[in-house]
């Protein structure tokens, strides 16, 4: 902040000639020669006022050079901030307070000599202080003419005497060698002409006498008044002081009126609607308390819908986080070209350990086939069809590898015991992703119609699935693979319900509101999984009962909610629609972070209610 401040002020300073003129005569001759030399056109100007490489005539080179810089901003700048650097104690100056002490400070020279402080008074940013260094600097212009005219007066008052003394000495021998001249005739008394031209030397030096008396009474008088103002001074100090904390006084005295005024008017305010709040003669005492009983349930409710809006806007700020740092996420994505070639290297480190009785594979699910009559008693069964990346075919039982894993076209990396599989992992972990949408048919092919996009089926699509909420499973773009659905599985049509289904649906949300009337928390955060019917209404009805609650669906992937999942105080688990691998991994987290785990049979926002009230009564 400062140096900002400071860089505004040297931008004005750097256009002001005079100041820039005195900087020059304050700054040294090896200073001044360090701005020529570097600069062949300035130093081919500044020839003539230099000799042998020292400066003859300053003044010369200083206009010289002023003359340069008016069109010239980068050297104005150089001397202007030379001029600051080398006089850091002069400086210091503006770091005081613009009081008498900090003015007898500078008067009696301890930030440099008046030189220094004319500089100094014209750099200053600070309002109202020019009249300060404009006394200092007459003072000190006062006493330089006292001292000017003095000198002049002595050198005057010298001269005369001298040339009195030498006319005198001059016709005193002229007189004296007279009588011996034969060529020379005197009339009169010489002891007379003697005595006349000692008068007239005595008369001079009483001439000189005076005007020596005259300019020490001048010196004093100006020595006097020198005083006088020092003492006005420092008068006019103590009197702004004492102002100033006069002021002061007056402004505290001032904002306390306006706090008693402000408080005036509040219970002026208060009063108003006391008295306007005061019951109409027509409504009777229990009439008066049902109004006060509505008014201060009123201001509950509106206290409790405020926490919960500024609960709702916490779970949008996660939302948000967890929007930017999945994008994030896939904006990071490895190249698939790359990671190809990281499987190939991987898949070489595996086979380069002779000490393992495993081996390990890395390849695709190519599709279902049957096992040929090599195989014995397996023949004809059906199995999967594994390729790995070197070409390399393997049978593998139907039963080895779990049907949420098996995902044609994914590449996998399989452990062998022998020819026996023995453990089957994903290696697209961080590209593969789990989506959910509608199934659209067009033109034969199908789409997985999500909330963002259309994402191509590479399966046999029937038409009896079109327009069935499914979920699906995207892989990326590989050299010889096309982004899209890969496998996918069709949910329970949870959007339609029938008639009996509306009817009695109702009946749970008048009793829940009853359940919640007696049921009041203090903000703890619950989340909740699974009962995909009821969905968001958790949350609504956590909510209103003072908790922070957040609701994720019994179908989604726990590594792309877990961002914005942390540490709750409770984790529900409606065990209608929530799948067997989300509820694995649920009870995996919950175990390793410590989190209170309660599981509902019932998807109904009563029994809910009805758990975090037994958790937390």
């Amino acid at each position: 902040m400062a140096d900002d401040f400071w860089k505004a002020v040297y931008e004005k300073l750097i256009d002001n000639r005079e100041l820039l003129k005195l900087i020059c005569f304050d700054t040294a001759n090896q200073e001044i020669l360090s701005w020529v030399r570097p600069n062949t056109t300035l130093r081919s100007r500044c020839a003539r006022f230099m000799h042998n490489g020292v400066i003859a005539d300053k003044s010369g080179l200083i206009k010289e050079i002023l003359n340069y810089s008016a069109n010239n901003k980068a050297l104005r700048r150089i001397i202007l901030l030379t001029w600051v650097d080398k006089n850091p104690d002069s400086m210091a100056f503006f770091k005081l307070p613009g009081n008498s002490e900090s003015v007898e400070r500078l008067r009696k020279g301890e930030f440099g000599n008046i030189d220094k402080v004319r500089i100094l008074s014209m750099i200053e940013p600070r309002e109202g202080a020019g009249s300060l260094y404009k006394e200092i600097i007459e003072a000190a212009d006062n006493e330089a003419k006292a001292k000017e005219e003095l000198r002049k007066a002595e050198e005057m008052a010298n001269a005369a005497l001298s040339s009195a003394e030498v006319e005198a000495a001059l016709h005193s021998k002229d007189m004296i060698a007279a009588p011996d001249t034969n060529n020379w005739s005197y009339e009169g008394n010489f002891n007379e002409v003697v005595y006349e031209e000692l008068q007239k030397i005595k008369a001079a030096l009483e001439i000189l006498e005076d005007v020596n008396k005259q300019l020490k009474t001048e010196n004093k008088e100006l020595r006097n008044e020198q005083s006088k103002r020092k003492t006005e001074l420092n008068n006019y100090s103590t009197k702004l002081e004492k102002e100033v904390k006069e002021s002061k006084k007056l402004s505290s005295e001032l904002a306390k009126e306006k706090d008693l005024n402000s408080s005036l008017t509040s219970q002026l305010a208060f009063a108003k609607a006391e008295l306007a709040s005061k019951p109409a003669k027509t409504l009777s005492d229990s009439e008066i308390g049902d109004l006060r009983f509505k008014l201060d349930e009123a201001l509950k409710e509106n206290k409790e819908l405020k926490k919960a809006l500024s609960n709702r806007d916490a779970s949008l700020n996660r939302i948000k986080s967890e929007n930017l740092e999945l994008n994030l996420k896939m904006e990071n994505a490895n190249d698939q070209s790359q990671t190809i070639k990281n499987l190939k290297q991987r898949l070489a480190e595996y086979s380069a350990k002779e000490n393992l009785q495993t081996k390990t594979v890395v390849g695709q699910l190519v599709s279902k086939a049957r096992y040929s009559n090599d195989f014995g008693e397996k023949s004809g069964k059906k199995c999967w069809l594994f390729v790995s990346i070197t070409g390399q075919i393997y049978y593998l039982d139907l039963a080895d590898i779990p049907a949420n894993k098996a995902v044609p076209e994914e590449y996998m990396l399989a452990s062998f015991d022998g020819e026996k599989l023995i453990s089957f992992t994903s290696l697209e972990t961080d590209e593969r992703k789990e989506v959910f949408g509608f199934i659209e048919l067009k033109d034969g092919s199908g789409f997985l119609n999500t909330d963002n996009e259309q994402i191509p089926i590479f399966l046999n699509v029937t038409e009896k699935w079109a327009g069935r909420p499914a979920r699906g499973v995207f892989l990326p773009e590989l050299e010889d693979r096309n982004a899209g659905i890969y496998k996918i599985d069709i949910l329970p049509d949870t959007a339609k319900l029938n008639k009996s289904d509306q009817k009695s649906s109702k009946k749970p949300s008048e009793k829940t509101d009853k359940a919640e009337d007696n049921i009041k928390f203090e903000g703890q955060k619950v989340i909740v999984f699974g009962g995909d019917r009821v969905g968001l209404e958790y949350e609504r009805a956590l909510n209103r009962a003072g908790l922070e609650a957040k609701w994720f669906s019994g179908f989604s992937l726990l590594s792309e909610i877990s961002l914005g999942f942390g540490k709750p105080d409770l984790m529900i688990i409606v065990t209608k629609q929530v799948s067997h691998a989300l509820l694995r991994e649920l009870n995996a987290y919950a175990e390793k972070h410590s989190i209170p785990v309660a599981y509902s049979t019932r998807r109904g926002i009563t029994s809910v209610l009805e758990i975090v009230k037994q958790t937390f009564k």
